[in-house]
């Protein structure tokens, strides 16, 4: 199989790209790729571009188009996973799976029960590698898109980046009348096309949260009577949320690499 490679947009008008740095060290040093060798561009939009390895000399590459195609993204539904930043490297597991389980959009954000963070230089640096993660997913995977990754927000703030008519759920281990089954079997909620998810961090979000929440249009719901590690509940979530709406298990035509 040709290795799908990130690259950033490839004009119409060019017959060849510039790789990156990181494109070109990736080509020589783990795929052991070189001049001739065949490679698939995608752009994190939609556009794919199949080309062959020109040049690959100290950290600077170039390589010759020679066929392009626009690929939207064929998901049912648009689902953005807005999760309360864990400790440690967590967050850096779940955008790779949210990528692979074929989030749009993850929203990172700050709950009052958040273990404070770094400075704004390394929060600026752990939020380039959360995209960088996200690209090198989608790369895995053969998504034709790359999710946005936000800036963290504080709770409220994120609340209210949840897209217009977007059904909105809140998982809340206190809640104990509402489950992700009784929000699903809702037939107005199976026919949504926008989703808005939001998971808490490992101390749970507080009550004053919850209530804040429900005022913002949310409903809250259990995830059952098992207590899941929030990385752990981020995936169970999306894999259910994305079989219940038809992108596990639907089949995709082929692209430009056979």
């Amino acid at each position: 199989m040709i290795p799908r490679i990130y690259s950033p947009p490839v004009r119409e008008e060019r017959d060849t790209v510039e790789l990156t740095a990181d494109t070109v060290r990736y080509l020589r040093t783990v795929l052991r790729l070189g001049r001739g060798d065949e490679i698939l561009l995608f752009d994190g939009t939609g556009w794919e571009c199949r080309g062959v390895i020109d040049r690959l000399e100290g950290r600077r590459g170039t390589a010759r188009i020679t066929a392009r195609r626009h690929k939207p993204p064929e998901i049912p539904v648009r689902i953005t996973l807005a999760q309360a930043v864990p400790k440690g490297d967590k967050m850096e597991f779940i955008v790779q799976k949210a990528t692979e389980l074929g989030a749009a959009r993850v929203v990172p954000f700050l709950s009052s029960r958040t273990v404070p963070r770094r400075t704004e230089e390394r929060a600026a640096r752990r939020l380039e590698r959360w995209r960088r993660i996200a690209a090198e997913a989608a790369e895995q995977c053969g998504r034709p898109d790359v999710p946005d990754i936000a800036e963290p927000l504080p709770f409220r703030e994120a609340l209210g980046s949840a897209e217009s008519g977007a059904v909105k759920i809140l998982f809340w281990e206190s809640e104990t009348e509402r489950s992700i089954r009784e929000i699903l079997k809702d037939a107005e909620n199976r026919s949504a096309k926008e989703f808005f998810l939001v998971i808490g961090p490992e101390g749970g979000l507080s009550a004053e949260e919850a209530d804040l929440a429900r005022q913002s249009g949310f409903l809250t719901a259990s995830l059952g009577r098992l207590v899941l590690r929030v990385e752990t509940a981020a995936l169970a979530i999306l894999a259910i949320f994305q079989y219940e709406c038809g992108l596990i298990g639907a089949l995709e035509r082929k692209g430009l690499d056979g």
